[in-house]
């Protein structure tokens, strides 16, 4: 069985979020350079249903570095219990577009994003995707039926 996606069509993609989150600066180091707060984790504040969705985080990388780790993904959904997080963090790298899958619920879910301690900015972006999402389950059951004369 195998599944048919779209992904490479833009207008199956939908922007559910994007916004932009600088580290606070408090105080100045021995050198006179602002030291910085840890963003925090930041809780996008939009349910998603759908079970693929592109997300791309960016950041001011500094002269002389070299940064590919953009934090990580985590998923939640809300229970009688209060909210849960489901399945294990999914990794992020910084400055592409990071397709991920869920396969295992199919039901309304919020996400939460921690950047690296080290982002004094970060700007988010998360698409959700409204393409065709089906398997070849039913053509599949069609040829079986084919072949026993059913």
């Amino acid at each position: 069985m195998s599944r048919i996606l779209q992904l490479g069509t833009e207008s199956n993609w939908s922007l559910q979020y994007s916004n932009s989150f600088p580290a606070v600066s408090y105080l100045n180091d021995s050198a006179g350079k602002p030291i910085y707060q840890r963003i925090t984790e930041i809780n996008v504040p939009v349910v998603f249903d759908k079970p693929i969705i592109a997300i791309s985080i960016n950041t001011t990388i500094p002269v002389g570095k070299i940064w590919k780790y953009a934090g990580y993904l985590r998923r939640s959904l809300t229970t009688g219990l209060g909210a849960t997080f489901v399945g294990e963090p999914k990794q992020l790298f910084l400055g592409k577009f990071n397709l991920i899958v869920f396969e295992d619920l199919n039901i309304n879910y919020f996400l939460s994003i921690q950047v690296p301690k080290w982002f004094i900015s970060a700007t988010t972006a998360i698409y959700q995707y409204e393409g065709i999402d089906t398997t070849t389950l039913q053509d599949d059951v069609n040829a079986i039926k084919t072949s026993l004369g059913i």
